[in-house]
C-alpha cells in the first residue's frame, strides 16, 4: 500500500494492508460520525473516546479516515477502487498507492482546483482523530497507511503552495515513532537502526520504504539483532578465540598468503606506511591465475586502494597477516577496475595532484590510469594485511589509520550484505538508504573514520560493480533541484541526504553541492584548522556513540582519530576510562549540552560534568551547545537558563509514599508558606531526576535547562541537569553535578504531580547565570 514511495518502479517487498470493509459514502466528512452513529447529532462522543466505542464501528472509523480523506481533497473525481488491490496468490483485498499520482501528478489541476487548502484541512482533521482512536480502534497497520496520505498530501501543499503551520497533531504523526519501528524489528531489523530513522527526523515513510526492501544475505551470516538495544547494535561483535577468516565460497579450500610481517615492522618502525602490492603471477595446472603479494611502503606518487570493511564478514585473520588467496584475487580485480576507473573525483587538499588546477589535475589522472592499465600490479591498503600483531608496532601502524585513509586515491567498502544488492536494477535512493541503515559497515565504529577521510572517494562494491556511494547525496540533490525526481519520492530523498550528512558530516568536497546544501565549510579530516574541536565533537559524538565495537577502549581512540589529537598519547594508556580522561586532558573546551547527556560520569572533583564513555545507555540524545572550557575545577557554563534556590523551598512529593499523615502536614505547610494556591500550583515547577538525590537541608541547588526559550508557557518541560552549589566566586558558580533530570512548569490545573520536586519558582524567575561544573 506504499507503492508511491517507489513510483514509477514497483516495491520488491509490499507492505501489505489487508482491507475487507466497505467504501465511503461520498457525503460530508465532518457528519460522517454522526452517520455511523458513534457520535450524537450534537458532535459529542456517544461513547468515551477510544476506549468504549464499540468494535463494531472500528471498520467504519478506518474508512473514515482513510477514504473519507482522500474523498475531502479529490471529491467525486476519486475513484476509491484505485485504492484496493486483490492480489492473484491469495483472497484478501488490500490497500495500494499505486495510482496515487494519478490524483496528485498534475500541479496545474492541483491549483486549479485548490486542493491544497483542502490538503492542509482534511490532514489536520484527521491527524486530530488519529489521536483520539488510534489506541483500539485503528489498526496499527492501517495507522500507517493513513498517516501515509497525510504525508504525502501536507507535503505536496507545503511545495505547491508555500509553508503550511502544522499543530501539534500533525507534527506527531508525520514523523516516524513507535509502530513502525516495532515492525522493522519484527522483521529483523537492528533496533537501533530503527531508532536512527526517528532520531534524524525521517518521516513516516522512511521505515515503510525501508520494510519494502528485499534483504539478502549470505548462508554462513546467522548473525540476528535478538539481543541488541535501542542505543546498541551487539549483532557484529566478533569473539577472536573462534574466529574464522572466511574464503569468498563457502567450499573453497584455497591456501592462504602471508604478508611479510618483517617488512611490516621495518617500514612501520621507520615511520612509513606499508601497502600491500599484489601482482599476477601466472596460472596454476588448472588455469586459475595466481598471485603474489609484497609489502612495499606508501609513496606520494602512487595510487592504491584503502579498504573498508566488517570484521564479522570474514575478511579479517586473529593469528596473522594472511588472506585466503581467493579473497586477495577479489581484492585484485576490484582494485584495478576503481583504481583505473573513469569517473574523476576531485581532490584539492592533498594527494599526488593535490597543488593541480581542476583542468590539470584531470589530465594528470587521465594520464596516471592509463600508466595504471599498463601495469599489472595493484597497491592495496587493508588492515588484515598491513597491521602487525605485534603491540608496539601495532599501535605504530593504528596512529597512521588516519593518513592511511586521508591518503589514499579511492577507498572502497566491503560489505557481506551490499555484495548480494545489484546496483545497476537499483536506484540512487535505495542505495544510498541501504548502505546507511542496512550494511552492517555502518554499525561499526572503525569504519566510522574510514568514511570519514574518504570523503568524496568512497565506493562501495555491490553485486556486480563498486559504486562511489558518496556522491549520490550530490546526484540526488541536483536531481532534486531541477524537478527530476518523482514529486511524492521529494521528501524521502531529502531525509536520505539529510541522513548521509547526519552520519558522515563534513564528508565531502568544499566544491560539493551537497555541502552548499547542508550549509558547511570543511571536513574533520581536513588540514586546516576550519573546525574547532567542539564543532566536530557535536558532529560526530552521535556516529561514535551509535555504533558497535567488541572493544569499548577503541572509543577513544576514534574520537581522538576524528580530533586529529595525538593518538599516541591515547594508546600509551590502557583500559577505556582511562583512555577517555586522556582525551579530556587533551581538549581545551567541550560542548555545554554534555551535561544533559545520559550515563556514567567520572566521580573526581573537576571531572564530574565529563562522560565516561562516547555511547549511549538507555536513550539517544544528541550533544550540543556552545563550547565551554575545560578549567580544573570543572566545565565553564554560560550560554543556558538556570535557577538558583536554597533547598529548603522545594517540597518532595516522595514524602507522601513514605509518611502519608505527615507529608499532608508537611504539604499544608509548604503551601501556606509559599501562598500557593492548592491544587492549581500556579506560579511552580516540577523536577525530576533520573537518579535519586538526597538535598541537603541548608544546601543550595542549582538547575542548568537545555534549550528553554525566552517566551516559554506553563508545561513547557526541558531535560535539566541538578548540582548543588559549593562556592561562589567573582560572581561565578562552582557547583557539583548532582543528577539529570527534567524540569517542567505546572499549567496550573489537573491532579497534584505524584512524584519528583516541586519548587516555587517560575520560568520568569530564570536567569543566565555563569557556572563551573565539576
Amino acid at each position: 500500500m506504499a507503492e508511491h514511495l517507489f513510483f514509477p518502479d514497483e516495491p520488491p517487498m509490499p507492505y501489505l494492508v489487508e482491507y475487507n470493509s466497505s467504501l465511503y459514502d461520498g457525503s460530508d466528512w465532518d457528519q460522517f460520525p454522526i452517520r455511523g452513529g458513534w457520535r450524537l447529532e450534537t458532535g459529542f462522543e456517544r461513547y468515551w473516546p477510544d476506549i468504549l466505542v464499540p468494535s463494531k464501528f472500528y471498520s467504519e472509523i478506518e474508512c473514515w479516515l482513510y477514504f473519507g480523506m482522500l474523498h475531502y481533497v479529490f471529491g467525486d473525481q476519486l475513484n476509491q477502487s484505485d485504492f484496493l488491490l486483490r492480489r492473484e496468490e491469495d483472497s484478501c483485498q488490500y490497500l495500494t498507492t499505486k495510482h496515487l499520482d494519478k490524483y496528485v501528478g498534475n500541479a496545474k489541476e492541483w491549483k486549479k482546483r485548490k486542493l491544497g487548502k483542502r490538503a492542509v484541512e482534511i490532514v489536520e482533521k484527521v491527524c486530530n482523530n488519529l489521536t483520539i482512536y488510534s489506541k483500539n480502534c485503528v489498526r496499527g497497520e492501517m495507522a500507517v497507511a493513513i498517516r501515509l496520505i497525510c504525508y504525502v498530501l501536507w507535503n505536496l501543499a507545503v511545495k505547491r503552495d508555500g509553508p503550511q503551520t502544522k499543530t501539534s497533531n500533525v507534527k506527531h504523526w508525520l514523523l516516524s515513532f513507535g509502530s513502525e519501528t516495532k515492525q522493522m524489528i519484527i522483521e529483523g531489523w537492528c533496533p537501533l537502526e530503527a531508532e536512527k530513522c526517528r532520531w534524524t527526523g525521517g518521516g513516516v515513510d522512511t521505515p515503510v520504504y525501508l520494510l519494502q526492501l528485499m534483504r539478502i544475505k549470505p548462508d554462513w551470516n546467522i548473525k540476528s539483532h535478538r539481543f541488541c538495544k535501542k542505543t546498541r547494535c551487539v549483532a557484529n561483535n566478533i569473539d577472536e578465540s573462534d574466529y574464522v577468516t572466511r574464503h569468498v565460497q563457502e567450499d573453497c579450500t584455497c591456501s592462504h598468503l602471508q604478508a611479510n610481517v618483517e617488512q611490516l615492522h621495518t617500514i612501520l618502525q621507520d615511520g612509513g606506511v606499508p601497502l600491500l602490492m599484489i601482482t599476477p603471477n601466472g596460472e596454476d595446472d588448472l588455469g586459475n591465475e595466481n598471485f603474489k603479494i609484497e609489502i612495499v611502503r606508501k609513496r606520494i606518487d602512487k595510487q592504491y586502494l584503502a579498504i573498508s570493511h566488517v570484521w564479522s564478514d570474514g575478511l579479517g585473520n586473529t593469528e596473522g597477516n594472511s588472506l585466503p588467496h581467493c579473497q586477495l584475487k577479489v581484492l585484485y580485480e576490484q582494485a584495478k577496475s576503481v583504481l583505473t576507473g573513469d569517473e574523476y573525483v576531485p581532490r584539492y587538499d592533498n594527494g599526488p595532484f593535490g597543488s593541480f588546477h581542476t583542468s590539470t589535475a584531470r589530465l594528470a589522472h587521465f594520464v596516471s590510469n592509463q600508466a595504471l592499465r599498463r601495469d599489472d600490479s595493484v597497491l592495496v591498503w587493508i588492515d588484515t594485511l598491513c597491521i602487525p600483531h605485534q603491540p608496539d608496532v601495532r599501535s605504530l601502524a593504528i596512529q597512521r589509520i588516519r593518513e592511511v585513509y586521508i591518503d589514499a586515491y579511492r577507498t572502497m567498502i566491503i560489505d557481506s550484505e551490499m555484495r548480494y544488492v545489484n546496483a545497476s536494477s537499483a536506484s540512487h535512493l535505495e542505495l544510498l538508504l541501504r548502505v546507511l541503515y542496512c550494511s552492517g559497515w555502518i554499525r561499526r565504529l572503525w569504519t566510522l573514520q574510514e568514511g570519514l577521510a574518504a570523503k568524496s572517494r568512497l565506493y562501495v562494491l555491490f553485486s556486480e560493480k563498486a559504486v562511489n556511494i558518496s556522491t549520490i547525496a550530490d546526484e540526488l540533490l541536483t536531481k532534486l533541484d531541477g524537478g527530476k525526481l518523482p514529486i511524492m519520492q521529494e521528501r524521502i530523498v531529502s531525509f536520505a541526504i539529510s541522513a548521509w550528512r547526519s552520519f558522515f558530516q563534513q564528508t565531502v568536497e568544499s566544491t560539493s553541492k551537497f555541502e552548499r546544501f547542508v550549509g558547511l565549510v570543511g571536513s574533520p579530516f581536513d588540514k586546516s584548522d576550519s573546525f574547532s574541536h567542539s564543532r566536530l565533537l557535536i558532529s560526530n559524538w552521535f556516529n561514535v556513540a551509535t555504533r558497535a565495537t567488541s572493544k569499548t577502549a577503541d572509543r577513544p581512540i576514534i574520537l581522538a582519530g576524528i580530533l586529529n589529537l595525538d593518538l599516541k598519547q591515547i594508546l600509551a594508556v590502557k583500559g577505556s576510562d582511562e583512555r577517555m580522561r586522556k582525551l579530556y586532558g587533551l581538549l581545551n573546551d567541550f560542548p555545554q549540552g554534555v551535561l544533559f547527556l545520559h550515563g556514567p560520569r567520572f566521580e573526581e572533583d573537576g571531572m564530574r560534568w565529563a562522560m565516561k564513555r562516547c555511547e549511549y545507555t538507555d536513550k539517544i540524545r544528541f550533544l550540543s551547545g556552545e563550547a565551554g572550557k575545560i578549567t580544573p575545577r570543572g566545565l565553564h557554563i554560560t550560554s543556558h537558563t538556570s535557577w538558583l534556590f536554597p533547598s529548603r523551598i522545594m517540597f518532595d512529593l516522595n514524602l507522601f509514599s513514605v509518611d502519608p499523615n505527615h507529608a499532608q502536614m508537611a504539604w499544608e505547610q509548604w503551601i501556606k508558606e509559599h501562598n500557593i494556591e492548592d491544587p492549581k500550583l500556579k506560579g511552580v515547577c516540577l523536577l525530576n531526576t533520573e537518579s535519586p538525590c538526597i538535598f541537603e537541608p541548608n544546601g543550595t541547588y542549582g538547575i542548568i535547562a537545555m534549550e528553554v526559550e525566552e517566551d516559554s508557557r506553563p508545561g513547557s518541560n526541558r531535560t535539566c541537569a541538578v548540582v548543588s552549589l559549593r562556592t561562589t566566586e567573582d560572581g561565578v558558580h562552582y557547583v557539583q553535578l548532582t543528577s539529570v533530570g527534567s524540569f517542567m512548569s505546572i499549567r496550573g490545573v489537573g491532579k497534584q504531580p505524584q512524584e519528583g520536586y516541586l519548587v516555587p519558582v517560575t520560568w520568569d524567575d530564570h536567569q543566565k547565570l555563569e557556572w563551573v561544573v565539576g
